[in-house]
């Protein structure tokens, strides 16, 4: 059976992006004026893919302008210490954030399945009482610290995931990071708790309009797919992924220190604290209601910087153009936005991936991207991604952040969708976003 994709058309008519709830609780205003496309304005040229040359010349054009801030804002440091601060050269290797999983593990797992599968309770229920681990339950938990308080990542490796059936893979992998955090997210409209990141999709799998752009980005219509920006995922404490398989080349997952870009960019353009900390970006909902919010990426608060976006919400992507008529980014915002791409990658610390590993990423403080990767006939790339939180680790959100936490998190007006033993060939991810 051959996979089935779905690429989510424009919402007609548009859905609600934040429920009835939601909007009472937090009381939303409707600051945004509806998308124009008979007025467009201009804005900055700025793709998803960053482009150095490009980015150079708008920081010069800037800086030649004068007028810019030389500190960072009121109430925000001149500079940040603590774990959280690193160079990818510092770091010394990946083997401080590995745990490899022992024979002994291995068959604590499985007695924590049997047990689970025993309790008559349904694959979305797995919780750490549920899931018992007594002993590998301990060295978990103590990699949870490393996420929420030390550097911000872990991984679990040699999980022997061939012995499991599909439902118990996601059982196990469920069970396991419940001990990093209890709570997942809904991942997009739909309210899917689980999405599948694999190979971009073939020309069937594409609408008129995709099939018309792919024609400009061939690379879409191969078993190829590029290099991916740095970014967050919004909005999530913990991204959690597993590795079900690797690409026959690339691929590898590269982080980088939102803190050590913070340090850098007060260091030398204070002026971008204040731009990237300003609630004035328009993230694009693609066809829902209202058709943008805004809000700030840079956030301080409780000793604590995050930085959280999604490069897709502010550029469009080619197979999902940004929608029309709503506000594009201004020039010192696509300056900002590029610099944190490149002062990430300048630092970057880049990870193995293997078959089986689960890898925990504390999403307030790291970004993360991807190198290019190329699939053949027996090698294929493919994790399955969770969004984890955990209310007694979780750092104290800005309110802007409670927000959108709480839509991820505590909405329980749009459905759920676990998808845990789909049908063959069905692939749960349904669109290419961070929603």
């Amino acid at each position: 059976m051959e996979r089935e994709i779905v690429f989510t058309e424009p919402y007609d008519p548009p859905q609600p992006y934040y429920s009835e709830g939601l909007r009472e609780k937090f009381k939303v205003e409707e600051l945004q004026t509806p998308a124009d496309e008979d007025n467009p304005q201009a804005f900055a040229k700025i793709g998803y893919e960053p482009n150095e040359a490009e980015y150079e010349a708008r920081a010069q054009a800037r800086v030649d302008a004068g007028g810019l801030e030389s500190t960072v804002p009121n109430g925000f440091p001149p500079a940040l210490s603590g774990p959280l601060v690193w160079c990818g050269t510092t770091l010394y290797g990946e083997t401080q954030f590995i745990h490899n999983l022992t024979e002994a593990d291995r068959n604590e797992i499985g007695q924590g399945l049997s047990k689970f599968k025993g309790s008559g309770l349904k694959g979305d229920q797995v919780s750490k009482d549920s899931f018992p681990l007594p002993n590998l339950g301990k060295n978990l938990e103590n990699l949870r610290d490393q996420v929420y308080e030390g550097r911000g990542l872990a991984i679990v490796r040699g999980l022997e995931q061939e012995k499991y059936s599909a439902t118990d893979l996601i059982v196990v992998y469920l069970g396991i990071s419940s001990y990093i955090a209890e709570r997942r997210g809904k991942q997009d409209q739909r309210g899917s708790m689980l999405v599948d990141r694999d190979t971009e999709p073939q020309t069937k799998d594409l609408s008129k309009q995709q099939v018309s752009i792919c024609a400009l980005f061939p690379w879409y219509m191969q078993l190829t797919s590029p290099p991916k920006p740095f970014h967050s995922d919004t909005v999530t404490d913990v991204l959690g992924l597993l590795t079900k398989s690797c690409s026959a080349q690339g691929g590898k997952s590269i982080l980088a220190s939102s803190w050590t870009v913070y340090n850098e960019l007060a260091a030398t353009r204070p002026d971008l604290i204040h731009v990237l900390a300003k609630p004035d970006w328009p993230f694009d909902t693609f066809g829902r209601d209202p058709p943008y919010y805004k809000r700030a990426l840079l956030h301080f608060l409780d000793g604590k910087v995050f930085l959280n976006f999604s490069r897709r919400l502010l550029t469009g992507h080619p197979l999902r153009p940004r929608t029309k008529g709503i506000p594009g980014l201004t020039d010192a915002q696509a300056e900002a936005l590029d610099a944190v791409h490149f002062t990430a990658y300048k630092h970057q610390f880049k990870t193995t991936m293997q078959a089986g590993d689960m890898r925990f990423i504390n999403n307030m403080a790291l970004l993360h991207c991807r190198t290019a990767f190329q699939d053949d006939n027996t090698s294929k790339r493919h994790l399955i991604r969770v969004w984890l939180n955990n209310e007694k680790m979780c750092w104290k959100l800005p309110p802007a952040l409670q927000l959108a936490w709480a839509r991820v998190f505590d909405d329980e007006e749009r459905g759920r969708h676990w998808d845990v033993d789909p049908p063959e060939g069905f692939v749960r991810s349904r669109d290419d976003s961070c929603d």
